[in-house]
């Protein structure tokens, strides 16, 4: 299923009560199946497993970011990181000699535990802290030891030697300029999102405007694999 009808969906589940029953079929990238409620997911040469309990949004965290002024797309499950992860397999070799922090990685951090499973030094983070104990059960999940925090988007200190990792964060246009920011402390970051009105343009002509090289690096299904470089 494509990004816009999973949007259509959550749409109706959060304005119009509208019952949601997500489908772990939505996106065909890798073999997975279900059991003991948990999906397994067959990447490659590594297994990663999620709580189908993630698949659900939880409005009570929805109600939490709001009051608290900051992105809320973690609350959700998106078929954009498993793109991203995909596409991030397919070009292992532009990231290989970097750390790796995932932004925004919600409630799975799919994309960061699938590279850290691989060798990878990976921070996963996100901005709620609601959302981060559930990204750490997923850690937990997936036994390994891997660092998670909470990362607000914000200019700072350069991480050295590191690129990042973020898919479907450019909805919301108002954190925009928070994002930009956190870009430019990074060597270069690897975004994916399908246009969503056209919010993902707007957001990388901004970039654009800011000295942030911007580059399509694919389509996958409706999703757009971009290269944010960062020019000094």
């Amino acid at each position: 299923m494509k990004g816009q009808k999973l949007w259509k969906k959550l749409k109706g589940y959060l304005l119009e009560n509208q019952d949601y029953k997500p489908d772990i079929n939505e996106v065909q990238i890798f073999k997975k199946e279900i059991k003991d409620d948990i999906i397994i997911y067959y990447v490659e040469d590594v297994i990663v497993k999620q709580s189908t309990k993630q698949l659900l949004p939880d409005k009570s965290q929805l109600n939490q970011v709001n009051e608290n002024d900051i992105d809320n797309t973690g609350v959700f499950y998106w078929p954009s990181e498993i793109i991203l992860t995909k596409y991030i397999l397919s070009d292992l070799d532009r990231i290989k000699n970097y750390n790796i922090i995932e932004l925004g990685a919600g409630r799975s951090g799919f994309c960061g535990i699938v590279l850290a499973k691989k060798g990878f030094n990976v921070i996963l983070t996100d901005g709620n802290q609601s959302i981060i104990n559930d990204l750490k059960e997923n850690v937990i999940l997936n036994e390994i030891n891997i660092q998670v925090e909470v990362l607000k988007w914000q200019s700072g200190d350069p991480y050295a030697n590191t690129c990042a990792l973020i898919s479907d964060c450019f909805f919301f246009e108002n954190y925009h300029n928070d994002l930009i920011q956190m870009l430019k402390r990074f060597c270069f970051v690897i975004g994916a999102a399908p246009s969503r009105g056209g919010s993902l343009e707007r957001f990388i002509n901004k970039c654009q405007n800011q000295n942030i090289e911007c580059k399509q690096l694919n389509i996958l299904h409706d999703t757009q694999i971009v290269l944010f470089n960062i020019i000094n």
